[in-house]
């Protein structure tokens, strides 16, 4: 159970062997593969565990792969993309995948072809931001640099990703026969890139998700007046008819003025979110000496958004009243039919042009407000 009200889930992928527990316990803590007794999420390829940070006060939710090789990598694709795109496409930022990691391990020196087609292209073609993980790097030694190298190389050939996707990882301490120590390395890279990665994903996919929520709200509108419409018969009186209209145009302000809230509180929801997990993740870099600190004034982080967000949407959303008189008995059905059509397209349009480039201005400006030097 979340006792904070504050979760980060995270999805890590990659084949048995990798070293998948022991890169999570370098990275999130010493004893969080120990949690592992969760349940499958899906019938094949996902498995949950909770891991409670009591230092940063965040629940982490894992979310790992089990069994993904080359003769089941369609059940991979089939199961864990469904639950990939159900929870990136939701309202509340809670739900998604704030970290996706795929891991290669550098021993092996190989990237499967199944592993490019099957899952990170799709994934890349989603628009998640994934960090790819070479586990078992050595740095001193110069057959681990070459793998490492050229297993680089194929991934930038492959997949739309630059250098900065792909981290190179020691996850635990080892002592060769040699008598070298490789130490643990890539703890900071990896914070660094979840930093960046969350904001990135948040200025890009909530505009699209509020976008989408304001369009199945305006369809689920267009359907009930299509119904209602139907109900009219030659015998209803045509004050009926002329109430029948006002109602379904009242509907549509209602539905406008409900969705609006809705969006407006999402964004916000959503900022305090990032907000809150920019605080809590650990510090790296230049943030141990310059603490991330929110602009809560500079933002109006009482969240006090009627004056953009749902003022925004509803001022760029025509309304075209209805014209009662015009609904003759006779082709009264066709006619509001027709009207709702029409009222539907111009919002429609209106949303997926308009509203939606409003939305990604929104976010760009708040972007800016937290991160003014350009770096997260």
């Amino acid at each position: 159970m979340d006792r904070t009200g504050l979760v980060s889930n995270i999805l890590i992928a990659g084949k048995t062997g990798v070293g998948k527990s022991a890169f999570i316990n370098y990275i999130y803590g010493h004893d969080v593969a120990e949690s592992r007794a969760g349940s499958p999420v899906t019938d094949e390829g996902l498995h949950q565990y909770d891991y409670y940070d009591l230092e940063r006060g965040i629940l982490f939710r894992f979310y790992d792969t089990w069994g993904l090789e080359a003769d089941r990598s369609e059940e991979w694709h089939q199961s864990v993309l469904a639950t990939v795109n159900e929870r990136e496409g939701a309202l509340d930022i809670s739900e998604w995948f704030h970290t996706i990691y795929y891991l290669l391990s550098v021993q092996s020196g190989r990237v499967e072809a199944y592993e490019i087609e099957s899952i990170l292209k799709p994934l890349f073609a989603k628009g998640s931001n994934v960090t790819i993980i070479l586990t078992n790097f050595n740095a001193e030694n110069e057959m681990s640099i070459e793998k490492a190298n050229a297993m680089e190389q194929v991934l930038i050939r492959e997949l739309p990703i630059d250098q900065s996707s792909i981290i190179r990882v020691n996850s635990v301490e080892k002592k060769l026969l040699t008598g070298q120590v490789v130490p643990t390395s890539g703890y900071e890279a990896v914070w660094q890139r979840n930093r960046t990665n969350l904001w990135r994903d948040i200025e890009r996919k909530l505009p699209i998700n509020l976008t989408n929520h304001l369009l199945e709200e305006v369809e689920a509108w267009r359907d009930r007046s299509n119904q209602s419409a139907e109900t009219i018969r030659m015998l209803t009186p045509q004050a009926m008819i002329s109430w029948k209209a006002r109602k379904i145009e009242k509907d549509l302000s209602k539905t406008l003025e409900q969705a609006a809230l809705t969006t407006e509180d999402a964004m916000a929801q959503g900022v305090l979110h990032y907000i809150q997990l920019m605080e809590r993740y650990p510090l790296v870099g230049q943030q141990r000496d310059q603490l991330f600190k929110t602009k809560r004034v500079e933002l109006g982080f009482d969240y006090s958004f009627q004056q953009t967000i749902r003022k925004m949407v509803l001022g760029m959303i025509p309304v075209v009243h209805f014209i009662y008189w015009a609904f003759k008995r006779r082709t009264a059905e066709r006619g509001i039919k027709k009207a709702v059509a029409q009222q539907y397209d111009s919002v429609r349009q209106t949303i997926e042009e308009d509203v939606r480039r409003g939305f990604e201005k929104e976010m760009r400006r708040l972007g800016q407000t937290l991160n003014p030097e350009g770096g997260i």
